[in-house]
């Protein structure tokens, strides 16, 4: 068998199939097991495409259907002709470009097609370098009818890649229609969480996905604009019809011409339908059982909608004598929560975050009548730090009930039961709680003297000692104090820098200043500290510091980022040039901060020392995503395609300036 186009043209058409595609392994697993479905559902078969994942030991990818087969003619014509394509004429099938059929040669040198048709077996190598081997030519066998694909591929550091793809590839199909390693693939298509054509969910890191013939494609700003404004979801898939849209011959983008997004208003305009549907479906059964309207929202919208979207605007509160207690935030010093007995009445959950909620509760059951629960912070602090309430169940009863409220605090009649088998909660019987909490007591000390941490060189170990004032004088190191007693046997304050820290626990500091004239307490010792080693700073150093030293800024540091990566292209007249050049001048410091500048910041971050800095950051980049508002919409595992659309976004699209009304509200 050869190539039908003249060998140097064959050649010119295997490089622009090489280059065709930005996600090679995507492609290849897409166009194999899309075209292997197709071939099961022409044939009327319903038996799952089987994929095989490649693996260290076996580095194939091997799709295998139960389609009608191909004759040797038509291997010939599928895998070796070029811009030919079965499925061009076909509003069933993805396709069009008779590409798709060769795209393993992207990623491997040569390929193996094993085919079976009416009792014919034909056995093909196809070669990048068009040196085919026909192994067999429509030889008799008893199989039956069916295609596999195997493809050798590069596996080294790149396993979980292609288990990814394949696994995203898969789910784009109905349910059951792909096993892949013998085990059925959870579909993005059909179920409870599709509002029409459009899916509450997430495809992979994209912020909005097009499904259509059981291929994911990308969407471009046009369409994820559309989509996200019509929904109000975080994120989503939407459905268009085959032959219903343009796409790139590379088939891994939407193109957004007339028809695309004529298609995409379409199935808005279905959504739209369906959601009032919906919403009034929610908010008639919430009247009668609140419990399971908001379950069937969260199995409907998951985790990408907002709190308006099909509203359940109920609550559940603590009954009266029940001895729930309710942990505080924790204390910044001490790192651990204040327990008190909850007031009835008091805010649990709202319906649309008791999901969140339990996972934050902790049930003790058999509890004794008249036995509260006493002496656990130890123990949430070290075993459960996240838990914000402990429920106990009275011996007798297996759950307690809490109120349900509508607005206004209006009584429903309903209740919300916590039990053991609550999903999410931590459960523990009284038995469990009481020998978990007795070994979590701490133990009273009656040494004399104060606790102490020190660090006595430069760079040198943290050693934990009970010194007197005299002793602590006598070491000639700096001193500086604390309220409170230590918690760790390490203290971070004191990381590698020479200092005696002092823990008052109760006492007033008179009597060690009295020993020690020149102790300080630890703000003041701190603050005199980070004054010397920043001396040097400039003031944009001291602002990139203050961010940087912020880990829970993902959002504003990615802002930054965007700022930093559109400066170069805006245009000389944009009406936002200035801001967004401060914030590529704060991210490009911020990227040239030495190691020596985070310690020193990460030390005397909780002086507050930042806090100018970082209201000017904040500010700016609050009037960025004010002005951009679907800035909203990016995660901080945004992938380079999205994030470069974000900046295309800020460079292309006029921002939305406030309007002479809000300036003066805003000025009032």
């Amino acid at each position: 068998m050869a190539s039908r186009v003249d060998p140097e043209g064959a050649r010119r058409m295997m490089d622009i199939l090489i280059n065709l595609y930005a996600d090679r392994r995507l492609a290849v697993v897409r166009e194999y097991v899309s075209n292997a479905v197709d071939a099961t559902r022409v044939a009327g078969s319903t038996a799952p495409v089987q994929v095989t994942s490649p693996t260290e030991l076996e580095p194939n990818l091997i799709v295998t259907d139960a389609g009608i087969g191909m004759s040797a003619a038509e291997v010939e014509a599928t895998f070796l002709a070029f811009a030919a394509s079965t499925k061009r004429d076909s509003n069933d099938q993805i396709g069009g470009l008779g590409v798709g059929a060769k795209s393993a040669l992207t990623v491997a040198e040569s390929f193996l097609v094993d085919t079976i048709k009416g009792g014919r077996r034909t056995l093909v190598r196809a070669a990048r370098d068009l040196t085919h081997q026909v192994l067999l030519a429509d030889a008799p066998s008893d199989l039956p009818n069916g295609t596999t694909i195997t493809v050798a591929v590069e596996v080294a550091g790149q396993l979980d890649k292609w288990n990814t793809v394949i696994r995203e590839v898969s789910s784009a199909h109905p349910e059951g229609a792909v096993l892949v390693d013998g085990k059925p693939v959870a579909s993005l298509s059909g179920g409870l969480r599709w509002i029409g054509p459009v899916g509450c969910l997430r495809a992979g890191d994209r912020t909005v996905a097009v499904l259509s013939g059981g291929t994911l494609f990308d969407a471009v700003p046009e369409v994820v604009n559309r989509v996200l404004a019509a929904t109000r979801l975080q994120a989503a898939v939407i459905e268009l019809p085959i032959g219903s849209f343009d796409h790139t011959p590379s088939r891994e983008s939407v193109v957004a011409t007339e028809r695309t997004l004529s298609a995409v208003d379409a199935a808005l305009e279905t959504f739209a339908q369906v959601y009032g549907d919906l919403e009034e479906k929610v908010a008639t059964l919430a009247l009668t059982d609140v419990h399971a309207a908001a379950t069937l929202r969260a199995s409907i919208l998951g985790d990408v909608a907002r709190a308006d979207l099909l509203p359940v605007p109920f609550h559940a509160v603590v009954p009266g004598g029940s001895g729930v207690r309710f942990g505080s935030e924790k204390g910044r010093r001490t790192n651990r929560r204040r327990w008190k007995i909850a007031e009835a009445g008091e805010v649990v959950f709202t319906a649309l975050g008791a999901e969140r909620v339990l996972k934050d509760v902790v049930v003790v059951t058999d509890v004794p009548a008249r036995r509260g629960l006493r002496s656990f912070a130890t123990l949430m602090a070290e075993t459960h730090s996240e838990a914000r309430w402990v429920v106990p169940i009275v011996e007798g009863t297996d759950r307690i009930d809490l109120p349900i409220l509508g607005e206004g605090d209006t009584a429903t009649g309903q209740v919300w039961p916590i039990s053991a088998d609550t999903p999410g909660v931590t459960v523990y019987s009284f038995t469990e709680w009481l020998a978990a909490t007795t070994t979590k007591r701490a133990p009273r000390s009656g040494l004399s003297g104060y606790e102490t941490r020190m660090v006595a060189t430069d760079g040198g170990p943290q050693t934990r000692q009970v010194l007197t004032g005299a002793e602590i004088a006598a070491l000639g190191l700096p001193v500086w104090y604390i309220e409170g007693d230590p918690h760790y046997s390490h203290d971070s304050r004191l990381d590698s820098i020479v200092a005696v820290a002092v823990y008052l626990g109760r006492r007033k500091p008179g009597p060690l200043l009295a020993a020690v004239p020149e102790a300080q307490p630890y703000h003041q010792w701190a603050r005199a500290r980070f004054d010397a080693e920043s001396a040097g700073w400039t003031d944009i150093e001291r602002i990139a510091a203050a961010v940087d030293a912020q880990p829970y800024w993902t959002g504003d540091k990615m802002r930054l980022a965007l700022a930093t990566d559109a400066v170069a292209r805006i245009a000389p007249g944009h009406p936002l040039r200035e801001m967004v050049v401060r914030l590529a001048e704060i991210e490009t410091a911020r990227r040239a901060l030495s190691a020596d500048h985070a310690t020193v910041m990460a030390r005397a971050a909780v002086l507050g020392v930042g806090s100018g800095a970082l209201a000017e950051v904040r500010q700016l980049t609050t009037a960025l995503n004010k002005a951009y508002p679907l800035l909203d919409h990016m995660r901080s595992n945004v992938s380079e395609f999205d994030r470069r659309k974000f900046v295309d976004y800020i460079v292309h699209t006029p921002p939305r300036l406030p309007t002479a009304d809000n300036a003066s509200a805003n000025a009032a």
